[in-house]
């Protein structure tokens, strides 16, 4: 079977998208089937390096739209190259023989109206609807998402499968103590510290962690802080407005400039991960949290609870009072805390990149 998988920004930036298929690819790679013939379509070739060669043949796109992408480069390639099949994200279909799989994470943009524009809205409304009903099978991230897919587009169970998220082990992992210790110091992180990662926007429910933590600081704790890691994305500005007009500035701290090794210190170095999202297909910083031994603090919204299984403290997504009794009881229960990181462990463990490769790999040969 051949088969082209969409890689068209590998290599140029590191979104949703890019994540699940650069991963994807590399863990079929890593255990090549030789019934496969894999091609990645990546613009210009950027994901050269990425992928093993000997496994992985590139088919390069040269147009930057992914409209043009998918309507015309990807089509006359997959022609070219004889596909058998062709797996793409979620909000486009290519025209052709083939058989086509798409990759929906969630369906944000129907729960979440304010968090999208409504040209936005709109065109992922209408393709999402159009793709998934057309294309011969669908991929989620979640056993809500997939719920939520064939609640939405009247599609049945069999023509849509889960495949979870992972993480990269060898990147997210215990840190020495000199590690940490480097870390901090170039950081200037003396002093413990609660962490949120993500980007600030709302549905990230960033403000009833601020809510939560002032009422933490006026209850007396004299010593924690809170780092906010992630870039500001949109209605940011209420949050730092409420840190200036709390007096808490010299506590809560914001971190844009995070690359993959220091976002994996940063797990190690907290007292906890904080979690509040209201919404999330999968809830990828929980399994991060986790591999790097932080207890995880997370809301028990939509797809959070599969991820966090049994190994995390919990609370209402709204309910800053619920979340204020989840830090004091991480900042006050050492054992607590070290029984949440054991947990965390095993949790983690069940999920992986070379088991849902497997799971989409049956998907493809069943088609």
């Amino acid at each position: 079977m051949k088969i082209g998988i969409d890689a068209h920004f590998v290599g140029l930036r590191h979104g949703g998208n890019e994540y699940v298929f650069e991963n994807i690819i590399k863990a079929m790679a890593e255990k090549p089937d030789a019934r496969e013939e894999l091609y990645a379509f990546s613009l210009d070739s950027k994901a050269e390096g990425i992928f093993p060669e000997d496994r992985v043949t590139l088919a390069p796109l040269r147009r930057k739209s992914v409209y043009l992408q998918r309507a015309l480069e990807i089509p006359a390639l997959a022609r070219k190259l004889d596909l058998d099949l062709v797996h793409v994200p979620f909000n486009f279909l290519p025209v052709g023989k083939c058989r086509k799989v798409i990759h929906i994470h969630d369906l944000a943009f129907l729960h979440l109206k304010d968090s999208f524009t409504f040209a936005e809205r709109q065109r992922m409304t209408w393709m999402t609807a159009f793709c998934s009903r057309r294309a011969d099978h669908v991929f989620t991230i979640s056993e809500f998402s997939k719920r939520d897919i064939m609640e939405k587009y009247g599609i049945p169970d069999a023509k849509v499968t889960v495949t979870p998220l992972a993480v990269d082990m060898a990147r997210f992992r215990i840190l020495s103590e000199a590690e940490k210790k480097t870390f901090r110091e170039k950081r200037k992180l003396d002093f413990p510290f609660l962490l949120f990662v993500g980007t600030l926007q709302p549905r990230k429910n960033v403000m009833t962690l601020l809510k939560a933590f002032r009422a933490l600081i006026q209850e007396g704790e004299s010593n924690v802080h809170l780092a906010l890691v992630g870039r500001k994305g949109w209605i940011y500005e209420d949050l730092f407005r409420f840190i200036r007009e709390s007096g808490i500035e010299n506590r809560v701290h914001h971190y844009e400039d995070v690359d993959a090794k220091d976002l994996t210190a940063f797990y190690n170095s907290a007292h906890a991960l904080v979690f509040p999202s209201i919404f999330e297909g999968f809830g990828l910083p929980i399994l991060e949290a986790m591999a790097c031994g932080c207890p995880v603090i997370s809301a028990d919204a939509s797809a959070m609870p599969e991820v966090y299984g049994d190994a995390a403290l919990t609370f209402a997504p709204m309910d800053a009072d619920g979340l204020g009794d989840c830090l004091r009881q991480i900042l006050g229960d050492s054992a607590l805390r070290n029984d949440l990181i054991q947990k965390g462990f095993r949790n983690g463990s069940k999920f992986s990149w070379a088991h849902t490769a497997e799971i989409i790999r049956k998907v493809y040969r069943s088609l």
